[in-house]
């Protein structure tokens, strides 16, 4: 009967909580992402902030930092651009919709040729976050990305991230810039 009843209050805290996603809080965090595709390697880090402009709905900054590896021949990109996402339902598991768009400078090195390239990527992707308090939350991302550069086509596929997101209050992010 304890379990039962541990299990009930359990869940309606869960469902109940209140996650920092409202008018005027803030968003800051990262993901690290691993996108396979043919014969190639993907690995990146992506910082972002954001300001919810309507409950649930953020928009924001991004940086990339990624590396490539196909056969011999390595890239570098960094990158920057906005962000917008969506997150769905109240309480401590919320599903999200997130997109992004990051202008990128890359190098290139193989061992006939090294060059740097400008170009784009995109990303859009579903997912969820679990709150791990009121303010902390562990989300995972899944996706499709395609990167276009200058000079060629670049490549595209399916892209899972995993990432840590800081949710602060209108006060809170109010307190930091008065001390």
């Amino acid at each position: 009967m304890r379990r039962i009843i541990m299990t009930i209050l359990l869940t309606v805290i869960f469902i109940t909580a209140n996650a920092q996603t409202q008018k005027q809080d803030w968003i800051v965090g990262g993901r690290i992402d691993l996108n396979t595709g043919e014969n190639s390697t993907h690995i990146g880090f992506s910082p972002a902030a954001g300001i919810f402009v309507i409950d649930n709905f953020a928009i924001g900054a991004n940086f990339l930092i990624d590396y490539n590896k196909s056969g011999d021949v390595k890239a570098t990109d960094f990158g920057v651009g906005p962000f917008l996402r969506y997150y769905f339902l109240k309480g401590m598991v919320k599903p999200l919709l997130h997109a992004s768009v990051n202008y990128l400078s890359s190098k290139y090195k193989s061992p006939a040729f090294s060059t740097t390239n400008n170009g784009s990527n995109i990303l859009v992707a579903g997912g969820v976050a679990l709150f791990i308090n009121e303010n902390v939350s562990v989300e995972i991302l899944a996706g499709y990305s395609h990167t276009k550069y200058k000079d060629f086509d670049g490549s595209g596929g399916f892209s899972l991230g995993i990432g840590f997101q800081v949710y602060l209050s209108k006060k809170q992010v109010e307190n930091i810039g008065s001390k």
